[in-house]
């Protein structure tokens, strides 16, 4: 171990975190989007190398406006025997000088192919990534699905039973929100009421889907036919497509399949801008959520599990 080197990249230096292979054949740990697309920073990109030879690597990602990394979101920690220790090295190097206070550490996301834990394959390089970020002090919280829509799968007819509204009233956003995070099947709506309040994290998550590039103009609020307020669809752009954002149904207005109807209203929405994709994810526990997704079209592109 002595004779590696763990360092960070400039921007001029990216074409050296290419220099690591072989890529794993089994697609664990691999981003659906090229390397060059994902708007990676200067010393947010660490290798660890031996002479010439990258041997593991890391990148580190945050949207636009922040000063510190939100998410590792692409990690290979090398292929030989000592390659836990070396990429447990290599991540524990970056988070120092990333981290000098040492008081946080960002989400490891780890992007996984559909049926990883029945490839062998892709069971054993999983797990070589997991076994080295665990050593670091993450833990696995959630595994999620990734979601794509293409208008050749066919859009959906729209509710004939909600009437959609903007929704440009913060105090109902956040009424409704809270409401949702109090009583929700999403991981993190759960861990973050535990924590905060239901409250707190609804004006969290008001806060971060307004900041997306895609703006709030297409956030709509839905009324049954009696007008009583059901549910909020919040669709948006990320920093790469078009995304539903998120979905709530008030509880006491659950078990009619208002998730479905919610979805189909911002793909109608997408598909008059003319939106060539959506992308969208939910957690794998969240049944029902991913049943809706699957009746409308959506198809399962890869697994992502996310360690805290």
């Amino acid at each position: 171990m002595s004779d590696l080197l763990f360092r960070p990249l400039q921007a001029d230096e990216f074409p050296l975190f290419h220099r690591y292979g072989p890529v794993p054949a089994s697609g664990v740990g691999l981003r659906p989007r090229p390397f060059e697309e994902l708007g990676y920073r200067s010393g947010w990109v660490w290798v660890a190398s031996r002479g010439d030879e990258v041997v593991a690597r890391a990148a580190f990602w945050a949207p636009e406006g922040s000063d510190r990394p939100a998410f590792l979101d692409w990690f290979d920690p090398g292929h030989g025997d000592d390659r836990v220790e070396t990429g447990a090295a290599l991540l524990e190097a970056a988070l120092t000088a990333l981290f000098p206070e040492g008081d946080t550490r960002p989400e490891y996301h780890l992007f996984l192919p559909v049926g990883w834990q029945e490839q062998p394959d892709a069971l054993a390089d999983a797990t070589d990534r997991i076994d080295a970020a665990e050593r670091l002090g993450w833990r696995r919280t959630v595994e999620r699905l990734n979601l794509r829509w293409l208008p050749e799968y066919g859009l959906p007819p729209r509710s004939v039973r909600l009437t959609f509204t903007p929704a440009d009233d913060d105090e109902t956003v956040l009424g409704l929100l809270a409401r949702v995070a109090g009583d929700s099947l999403d991981s993190w709506d759960r861990r973050t009421s535990a924590e905060k309040g239901a409250e707190a994290t609804a004006r969290e998550t008001l806060t971060a889907l307004a900041g997306y590039p895609g703006g709030r103009s297409r956030w709509r609020l839905a009324h049954d036919a009696s007008g009583v307020l059901v549910g909020v669809v919040m669709p948006t752009r990320n920093d790469s497509s078009a995304t539903v954002g998120y979905v709530g149904v008030d509880p006491a207005h659950r078990g009619h399949g208002y998730s479905g109807d919610l979805v189909t209203e911002a793909l109608h929405i997408f598909a008059a801008e003319g939106e060539p994709q959506v992308y969208d994810n939910t957690d794998l526990g969240n049944v029902p959520m991913a049943a809706s997704f699957a009746r409308l079209g959506y198809r399962v592109t890869g697994h992502r599990m996310v360690l805290m």
